[in-house]
Order: C-alpha cells, then sequence, then structure tokens
C-alpha cells in the first residue's frame, strides 16, 4: 500500500477534474462546443526577439535556415512551462519494445497537433493549431482563425488551402473515400451536407447538416487527426486531380497497385496506419520534431528538432527544448525496463504494472529514477469481445447470445486475476464509466461480475447444454464448440494481456468450454481484423472518466473502431475497402442511430441526458466483458528531465503523454 500512498488523494481531485463532468454543466471538464466562448485566450505573446537553439541559430548563420521570426508564426502558440523555463540541448532517450515506433510512444511525444487540445489538467480545452474559433448558436457551424505565417515541417506555409485539401480531395473524393466521406468527427446522419469554406487563406468554416455539439470536444483527440495532417504541396504530386501521370509513379511503387494505394502510403492516411510517417523523413507535418534517420531494420529512430515548430514559451524561446529524441528498439520489455532501471534510458511509456516495485525501490535507492502519478481515464483493465459478425454462422449465433455471454463472465475469478495480474490493485467490475461520471450506470458496471461457477454452468447450459466425452460443450451443430482467443503479444500497452489470457483459458476449459489462446504480434492481429476471422479477443478499456464515454463510445456503441463485438459492423459503417464488411440488422442499426443522437445534441446536459438512454441499451445488451477497475498508475522517468508534471491524466482521449507536453521538456544536466 505504501506504493500507492502519493497517488490515491488524486482519486478524489478525478472527481473535480476530468470527473467533474459530475459537477454542474456551468463548469464541463470538457465544454459542449454550444458553450464555449468566442473568443479564447492563452499567456501573452511575449514582445520583442525571439529566442531558438543554438544548434538552429549555427544553422542561420550559415544561411541554411531563415531566422527565427521568420520561421514562427505571427502569433505563435504560447507555452507556460509547469515549473520553469527550460534550457535548450541534450537527446532525449526513448525506449520502445518492437519496431513501430509510433504505438511504441512516439506518436504521443511527437505527433497529437490538432486545431485544438486538453488543457494539461484534462479541465477543458484551448488553442493550439487554431488560435482562436466561433460556434453558432445552434452548434451546427464552426470558423476557426488559423495562425497566420504558421509554416510545415519543410518551410512551406499551412494555410486553409490544407484542411480544404483534406475535406474536398481526399474525404469527399470517390476514389480515396468510395463509401463517402467518413470521419471519426463527422456524424453519419448528413455527412454528405458537410461544407467545409475557406473564408481566407487563415480562416475555414465548417457547416454542418444538424447540430454537432460533440466537435470541438473530438477536435483534441485522436478523431481530429486528419483535418491538420494533409499538406497540400507535398500530396498533391500523388492525386490524379492534381498530377495527370500519377498512375506512372503508382506502377514504380512496389506494392503499389493503383494511385490510391500510392496516396495513402504517402499520406500515411486516411486508411493507412498513420504511424508510416515515422518511416518517411521527406514527409511534412507539424510536430515539434522531425525523422533524420527511420527505424528501418535497424534498433534506432532519430528525431531532430523541428526548425519552423510554432509554439514558444511565455519568455519567447521556441521551443522544443530537447535537440533529439534518440529511439532504441528493445526486443522485449525485460531489456527495456534493465535499461532504464540502470540510467540508460530517460522515458519509456507502459512501464507495466508488474514492474511497479522494482521502480519504487531503485528511485528509494537513489537511482536516477523519478515517477509521477498517473489517474487513468479508462473504464476498465481490459475489454473481451466476442465477435457476433463472423462468418461461422454457428459461432456467431452463440457469441449473438446474451445468456453466453453471462455465463463466461460468472467463470472468470476477477479477485485472482487482480491479485495476480495486477498486483492486488483495483476492484471487479464491467466496462462502464467510472462512478464520478455522470454517465455512471450501475447495472452496466456492476452485473454478472461474481465469480459463480455454478451460475456460469446454468447460464451456459442454455446455450450449449450438450457436452462430448471429455465434458467439453457442443455447438449447436453437434461438434465441440471450441474459440480461438487472439491476443497481440507485443503491443506497449498490452504487455499483461496473455497472462491475462492464460487465466481467462483456464477459468472458460473448466466450464466446458473450450478456449485455445493464440498469442499473435499486433501485425497478424490486425490482419484477422481485416478479414473478420476474429473469434475472440482481449483489448482495452476505454470511456470511463468524465465524458470520456461519449467522445470514445466504441465498447457501448455497436460499429466503433475496436468494438471488436461487431467488427464487421464497424467496417460496413466506415466503407474501408480493405476489410470484410458485414451489414448489421435493423436494430443495431437503430442503436447507432440513437448515439448519433447524441452527437447532434447541442448542449452538454442534452448529450447526457440522450447517452444514458444509449448506455442502458448497452447494460441490457451486455455487448463485452470488463475486467476491474484500474488502479491508480505510475510512471518513471529520469529524473534529469525538467518540467515533468507530478500527476497526470493518462488515457487515449486525452492523447496518452501529449497531455503532458513534452515539447517543454527539458534536460537539467
Amino acid at each position: 500500500m505504501r506504493r500507492l500512498q502519493f497517488i490515491l488523494p488524486w482519486l478524489v481531485v478525478l472527481a473535480l477534474i476530468v470527473g467533474g463532468c459530475g459537477a454542474p454543466a456551468t463548469q464541463p471538464s470538457a465544454p459542449a462546443a454550444a458553450e464555449q466562448p468566442a473568443a479564447q485566450s492563452q499567456p501573452a505573446v511575449p514582445t520583442g526577439r525571439f529566442n531558438e537553439a543554438p544548434m538552429l541559430a549555427v544553422k542561420v548563420a550559415a544561411g541554411e535556415l531563415p531566422p527565427v521570426d521568420k520561421r514562427l508564426p505571427m502569433n505563435p502558440m504560447v507555452i507556460e512551462p509547469f515549473d520553469a523555463i527550460g534550457t535548450y540541448g541534450g537527446d532525449l532517450r526513448f525506449g520502445f519494445v518492437g519496431n513501430n515506433p509510433g504505438w511504441g510512444g512516439l506518436w504521443y511525444l511527437n505527433g497529437w497537433e490538432n486545431l485544438v487540445r486538453w488543457k494539461p489538467d484534462f479541465s477543458g480545452i484551448e488553442p493550439n493549431i487554431a488560435e482562436s474559433w466561433e460556434v453558432s448558436d445552434d452548434a451546427r457551424s464552426y470558423t476557426f482563425k488559423l495562425r497566420e505565417g504558421m509554416k510545415w515541417s519543410d518551410g512551406e506555409p499551412f494555410t486553409a488551402d490544407d484542411i480544404l485539401f483534406y475535406i474536398e480531395d481526399v474525404l469527399f473524393d470517390p476514389d480515396i473515400s468510395p463509401a463517402g466521406p467518413v470521419a471519426d468527427w463527422l456524424p453519419n446522419d448528413g455527412a454528405t451536407e458537410f461544407k467545409a469554406e475557406k473564408i481566407d487563406d487563415y480562416t475555414v468554416k465548417f457547416t454542418f447538416a444538424r447540430p454537432n455539439g460533440l466537435f470541438l470536444s473530438a477536435l483534441p483527440t485522436w478523431a481530429g487527426r486528419h483535418l491538420t495532417w494533409f499538406p497540400k504541396h507535398y500530396l498533391a504530386q500523388y492525386h490524379k486531380k492534381y498530377n495527370p501521370d500519377v498512375d506512372a509513379l503508382a506502377a514504380e511503387t512496389e506494392g503499389i497497385k493503383d494511385w490510391v494505394g500510392l496516396f495513402n502510403k504517402m499520406a500515411a492516411g486516411p486508411t493507412d496506419d498513420i504511424q508510416n510517417f515515422f518511416n518517411m523523413p521527406e514527409r511534412p507535418h507539424l510536430f515539434p520534431y522531425v525523422i533524420t534517420q527511420p527505424l528501418g531494420t535497424g534498433t534506432t529512430i532519430v528525431l531532430e528538432r523541428n526548425p519552423y515548430y510554432w509554439k514558444v514559451d511565455t519568455a519567447g524561446n521556441q521551443l522544443p527544448y530537447i535537440d533529439r529524441i534518440v529511439g532504441t528498439s528493445y526486443q522485449d520489455a525485460e531489456s527495456r525496463t534493465f535499461a532504464m532501471l540502470s540510467g540508460d534510458l530517460d522515458y519509456l511509456k507502459d512501464p507495466g504494472e508488474d514492474n511497479r516495485v522494482l521502480y519504487f525501490d531503485a528511485m528509494d535507492e537513489g537511482r536516477p529514477i523519478a515517477i509521477n502519478s498517473v489517474i487513468a481515464e479508462g473504464a476498465n483493465t481490459q475489454s473481451i469481445h466476442f465477435n457476433r459478425t463472423l462468418a461461422d454462422p454457428v459461432k456467431a449465433e452463440v457469441f449473438a447470445n446474451k445468456d453466453f455471454r453471462i455465463g463466461m463472465s460468472y467463470a472468470i475469478n476477477r479477485p485472482e486475476i487482480i491479485e495476480i495480474v495486477y498486483q492486488g490493485q483495483g476492484e471487479p467490475a464491467q466496462v462502464a464509466p467510472l462512478e464520478s461520471s455522470p454517465l455512471y450506470n450501475e447495472q452496466l458496471a456492476t452485473q454478472f461480475i461474481e465469480y459463480d461457477v455454478a451460475l456460469a454452468n446454468e447460464y451456459l447450459d442454455k446455450v450449449l447444454p450438450n457436452k462430448d466425452a471429455e465434458g467439453y460443450r457442443l455447438g449447436p451443430d453437434g461438434n465441440r464448440f471450441t474459440i480461438v482467443l487472439a491476443v497481440p503479444n507485443d503491443l506497449s500497452y498490452g504487455t499483461n494481456w496473455v497472462q491475462v489470457a492464460e487465466l481467462l483459458t483456464k477459468y472458460w476449459n473448466a466450464v466446458g468450454v473450450d478456449v485455445k489462446l493464440n498469442s499473435m504480434p499486433d501485425v497478424q492481429f490486425t490482419e484477422i481484423l481485416k478479414n473478420n476471422t476474429v473469434e475472440a479477443a482481449i483489448y482495452t478499456g476505454e470511456g470511463g472518466a468524465g465524458l470520456t464515454a461519449i467522445l470514445d463510445p466504441r465498447y457501448y456503441v455497436p460499429m466503433e473502431t475496436f468494438g471488436l463485438f461487431g467488427n464487421g459492423w464497424f467496417a460496413w459503417r466506415t466503407g474501408v475497402p480493405d476489410r470484410v464488411q458485414v451489414e448489421p440488422p435493423q436494430e443495431i442499426k437503430d442503436i447507432r442511430a440513437l448515439y448519433e443522437e447524441v452527437i447532434a445534441a447541442p448542449t452538454e446536459a442534452e448529450q447526457i441526458a440522450k447517452m444514458k438512454e444509449v448506455l442502458q441499451i448497452a447494460a441490457d445488451n451486455f455487448w463485452v466483458i470488463g475486467i476491474s477497475r484500474a488502479a491508480p498508475g505510475y510512471q518513471p522517468y529520469h529524473a534529469r528531465i525538467g518540467n515533468m508534471p507530478a500527476e497526470w491524466v493518462g488515457g487515449w482521449i486525452e492523447g496518452v503523454n501529449k497531455i503532458k507536453v513534452p515539447e517543454q521538456w527539458y534536460l537539467k544536466e
């Protein structure tokens, strides 16, 4: 318990900050769009001369770069450092596991730059790429003022034309988006009527067919990434509209069958993995660092400060403070942990709950380790999905039966998982908004969580009553009912998933359900999702604190990304061309339509009321199975990093580590 004492008080604060959605509507944690003020504030823009890193000053003196005031926008984003004005220089040594540095953590250190951003305490939204905005009273029109003079990482201007390029030439292009305009931030209802208008070079207006009260709150999340993701001056060469010879380029590119495939690859989106830009140093972006050495087949990726980065501190120093990020790939989490404990790394993502004592002991022993507390916004430690959109009609029928899922839930010994995997921290629970959220649903959170083998068998007998000679249950076709539980084994945020899965298979086999564990790399897991051959899977547990269940409803609303219980439905809704699509039945479409009403609601009070209806339907349907509430987490880092907050709200909605504003970190030595 000693290891948690310094973070337990934050459980109370959580109800006021992220969970503060339990506070009156006049003090929302993520204000609804219609309630946002027309003018937004930031720390005062410094007067006088801007300052820059010595490594850039050398390039300016050599004529390789324009002066710093010519590289910054007229009104740069001003970051108030957490503790102190930092000093320039040094390499941040970052460790990740596997061959995807983006998902390994770099996307959250060098990425996630959207039109607006969360305040560092997650208490609301503030300017970012957009310096201000206005919202119509009916929450249908949003007008954003961009930062005049802002530039892409190659020095070319970033303007409203880049946003219009995405809207007109990507989102509404019939070749790139054959299913029509589909985006995380764009409601399905009325999507084809959405309009984007360039008012001037630095002003863009979005108009929705119907009220979209969630739009502003969606923008600082993953959903808002694409609006500022497509540099027109660079990507036009890969687009048929602008380059009539693009087919020849596609023919020359290995593994590409047409110009759309080439565009998606070079854009790293919209259907390609956004992390692909870490392999393309030449692709312009708006992030604090540019890639100078891709990972390739090696073990090191190097990123160097972006000379055109558009943020400064309160003294006028261009950010970031740190010169370079040097990322090292480790074969396994254990060797990365050893490097961190030995002082060879400055930072890593997802240190692992099983390493908590190691890091605290290292800090107590005087090693150069510091630790801050992480308040998880998630609804659960895990979500367990049975894919009811499988082509196999026998399994699809069983998985769709609520009694089957209830039986499988009662068979889980949650206290044992909590003790073995989570060091005794957490309480049994299903995937549901937290108690501090105004969206809390007691039924959804607490149903079927007891470990009761008799009840498990009672419910499973309703669905799979017959057994073979070995005691395993038979399916409706008379054959042994065998399930393959697919578990990604190389995700930095899923280091304990295989351990959980091993326990689950033990519990389920004990009640006669033959479950086989298939531990696989994420690239293989992605393929079975695309092919819709995933039968059962473990994944994350988003949607807990505050209003995050509205912003990321993947486990409460069918047809969402990573709502693997309806994997084929998601592909159908989005029309992704390289995934197997399954049209949902009308009752599922109706549930989705109700969630669309949540999105359309112009006020937070209306959004909450509608979402409560959605969550009650989720409780009644019991879409996914959960394990436990997450205990307060921890984040180790090298003690030489300055401007690291003592506590922070960690979660996917918040941009994971990005909410800690890593561009204002500095090295003390």
